[in-house]
This record gives C-alpha cells, structure tokens and sequence, in this order.
C-alpha cells in the first residue's frame, strides 16, 4: 500500500535526522522526497502531503542554516 511506503520513508529520514549529524542529511533528504513522489498517489491523504512537503522545507531550513 502507498501510505505504508509513504510511512516507511518518513520514518527513514527522521531516524537519519535524529543522529544530528549534517553528512546524513542528505539521506534523509532524498528519503523525504521519495516519500514527495509516492505521496502523489491518490489513496494518500493530503495531510500526509501536507507532513511530507513540511517535513523536506524544515530540513533544507536546517541544510541551509548549517546546522
């Protein structure tokens, strides 16, 4: 199911975030928009959208203050 897989990359890119250590952003970016791409399906909820599409603007916040 695509709100499974959805779930399953949000989970990777926080587990990635979550070690704070900026060389895994970049993974946990991509898990992010993977999870943009599979989100487009229509069994998704557009809230879980709406996570995903904060969750990716938060960590290029992050990327970019260097943190």
């Amino acid at each position: 199911m695509t709100a499974d897989r959805v779930r399953t990359l949000l989970l990777r890119g926080d587990n990635l975030l979550k070690s704070a250590r900026p060389e895994r952003f970049g993974r946990a970016l991509e898990a992010f928009e993977e999870a943009r791409e599979a989100a487009r399906d229509d069994d998704v909820a557009p809230e879980v959208r709406d996570l995903v599409e904060r969750r990716i603007e938060a960590l290029r916040q992050l990327m970019e203050s260097g943190s």
